[in-house]
């Protein structure tokens, strides 16, 4: 889920997105996203084409282990 940033073909017209749905937006009072709903976001950005996209902070909490573990088995 990143992109190559040193492409040469790439013009300066090329905007870079920077998704944070699943930690800044997973904060919001009254939201508990399971593994698997982090997991179907991710894939579902991915295939929407975001280059970047921030899952959370790895070691944080034991969800956050298992979706980083997940989505490096994933790739």
């Amino acid at each position: 889920m990143t992109a190559d940033l040193t492409d040469d073909s790439m013009d300066a017209q090329t905007i870079w997105l920077y998704d944070t749905t699943l930690r800044d937006g997973a904060q919001r009072e009254g939201l508990s996203l399971s593994l698997e709903d982090k997991l179907r976001i991710a894939r579902q950005l991915d295939r929407l084409g975001i280059p970047f996209i921030e899952g959370g902070w790895p070691g944080a909490n034991p969800k956050d282990v298992q979706f980083f573990g997940s989505c490096k088995k994933s790739r």
